[in-house]
């Protein structure tokens, strides 16, 4: 894999890491969506990796759309945690940049 497809991956795993560390650091019941949010991030690396395992092509796209589409569920889940003051602007605006950066790099390579 080059470098660039790498630091997609490594933007994925990093927000995965920050979700699931707010998601386990919050006591419980405070959180809106938790098992969505962990599920749907997560998914964000998997089909990354799918897609680069696939090689070029319609299955590698496809992948990248998924991620793409577990991209924006996660945001809205964390979006919605944000407006409804479960989480502090702290929590969210680092979290949320990293997910919007992620959909980026990925409608980068859809191109």
């Amino acid at each position: 894999m080059p470098s660039r497809d790498l630091k997609l991956l490594d933007a994925a795993e990093r927000a995965a890491r920050l979700i699931n560390e707010l998601i386990d650091r919050s006591p419980q019941r405070r959180l809106l969506h938790v098992s969505q949010m962990r599920d749907s991030v997560q998914a964000i690396g998997a089909n990354i990796s799918e897609g680069f395992g696939r090689g070029v092509g319609r299955d590698r796209a496809r992948s990248l759309e998924i991620a793409r589409g577990e991209t924006e569920e996660t945001i809205r889940h964390l979006s919605a945690n944000f407006h409804s003051a479960r989480i502090t602007p702290k929590e969210y605006w680092p979290r949320h940049n990293l997910l919007v950066v992620i959909a980026k790099m990925l409608t980068a390579f859809l191109r």
